[in-house]
């Protein structure tokens, strides 16, 4: 026996590290407190922050509101989670019956359903097709009864039902719920940060006001920057082959694999446009345009993990997509924060940048108080600028920071203006 052992002691010495590894591994993996300074919750996190987002996670609603039985309304959010992305995926598990319409061109009536009492509502920036709902949701709801989507709204005392509104035509549509926990749903917004908020309806168009001022944190976050000859190779490659070429032309460095692709570079703002030619065999409807969009923003190879829909222009074929932060979108005056995608005349054109938020950070700063929506349209109104003023909202202010790899977020009232997202406070001074 010992002979034995002796004939074989290397071979039983790799099978004991082997095993001690092992178990090393499963005490790293199941231990729910520290080791070696990491948590197993923080490792779970950084490891889900990288995950491919699905087209259902791109086109989720960006705001949740909460009526109560007096239908006073908060709109909610959470540093801690998505939760929209939680109640998405207990939606998925839903079955959503029979569709009816209960009323249309009733203003009265639509804003009616937008303050219903004891009921949580998520809301688009813009409508989306019926199509992307179903997607998004795993349902099957006819697109020939409703083609578009502006809010889902939730009733939570238990009448089993769905209601989808639709600002264009003021049209409200009821699915009754076959199959669906609705607790779920309420339990995953009792957490939540609340803010005071109000829908009223503005040249026939839902707008969430805030009824009070109100503080937001501020944030920082490590900023990545795209390389762009990675880009080019994502955009402009075909059928895994590649054949690209580049010029430089001033601050401008021009790539082209041909005559239908090419991508222009700029590097005194860091933003990047791209165009491709399609075939005369290509034609794209405005609903085909979701997908379409979002296999090009998976082709960019841009971290997706805070991208969302943000708004559709049908006139010019044209979506916008935005980085948003818990809940709230981001903007940047040279468009770091934005991806717009076109299809007209027949070409694909996306504007985008090179920089990306990814990882957030510790930041030693107060919170930021903002007034309520009404003190910010009193100050706007003795501007000049304010009949040219078509939508407002709250969002991020992305802002350098003395370390270039990080940006600070503050949060502020923007406006449309001239077709552009800007912050209110340029058109005061």
């Amino acid at each position: 026996m010992i002979k034995h052992l002796k004939n074989n002691w290397l071979s039983l010495a790799l099978a004991v590290v082997v095993i001690i590894s092992l178990l090393l591994s499963w005490l790293v993996w199941t231990n729910p407190y520290q080791y070696k300074g990491v948590r197993r919750d923080n490792l779970m996190k950084s490891s889900q922050q990288y995950t491919t987002q699905s087209m259902g996670d791109v086109y989720l609603p960006t705001t949740i509101v909460r009526s109560d039985k007096h239908s006073k309304q908060y709109s909610l959010y959470s540093p801690e989670k998505s939760i929209v992305r939680e109640m998405k995926e207990s939606i998925r598990s839903w079955k959503l019956g029979r569709l009816s319409t209960v009323k249309k061109n009733n203003s009265d009536v639509y804003l009616s359903y937008l303050r219903l009492p004891n009921t949580i509502m998520l809301s688009y920036q813009n409508a989306i097709p019926t199509m992307v709902f179903n997607e998004t949701f795993s349902q099957s709801v006819d697109s020939d009864q409703v083609s578009r989507i502006d809010h889902i709204l939730i009733p939570m005392n238990g009448r089993n039902e769905v209601y989808l509104l639709t600002d264009k035509n003021y049209t409200v549509s009821r699915l009754r719920i076959s199959k669906g926990n609705i607790n779920k749903i309420i339990k995953m917004q009792k957490d939540a940060r609340k803010i005071p908020v109000e829908f009223k309806l503005v040249n026939g168009k839902t707008e969430m006001t805030y009824t009070k001022s109100f503080s937001l944190p501020t944030f920082a976050f490590q900023v990545t920057d795209m390389n762009i000859d990675t880009l080019s190779t994502n955009l402009l490659s075909s059928n895994h082959r590649s054949n690209i070429s580049s010029a430089k032309s001033g601050n401008q460095v021009i790539y082209s694999n041909g005559n239908n692709r090419k991508m222009t570079y700029n590097k005194s703002d860091d933003t990047v446009n791209y165009s491709y030619v399609t075939p005369n065999s290509e034609k794209h409807s405005i609903e085909s345009l979701y997908s379409t969009f979002y296999n090009y923003l998976v082709k960019t190879g841009v971290q997706l993990n805070n991208v969302r829909f943000d708004g559709v222009d049908y006139s010019q074929h044209s979506l916008s997509y935005r980085t948003f932060v818990y809940g709230f979108p981001v903007f940047n005056e040279k468009g770091y924060s934005s991806i717009v995608m076109q299809y007209k005349n027949g070409s694909e054109r996306i504007k985008m940048s090179r920089f990306s938020l990814q990882v957030p950070l510790p930041v030693d700063q107060d919170s930021v108080k903002l007034p309520s929506s009404s003190t910010v349209i009193n100050q706007l109104r003795s501007s000049e600028h304010y009949k040219d003023i078509k939508r407002m909202r709250v969002g991020y202010l992305w802002k350098k920071s003395d370390d270039k790899n990080v940006v600070k977020l503050t949060p502020t009232y923007f406006v449309k203006y001239h077709g552009e997202w800007v912050n209110y406070e340029d058109l005061t001074k």
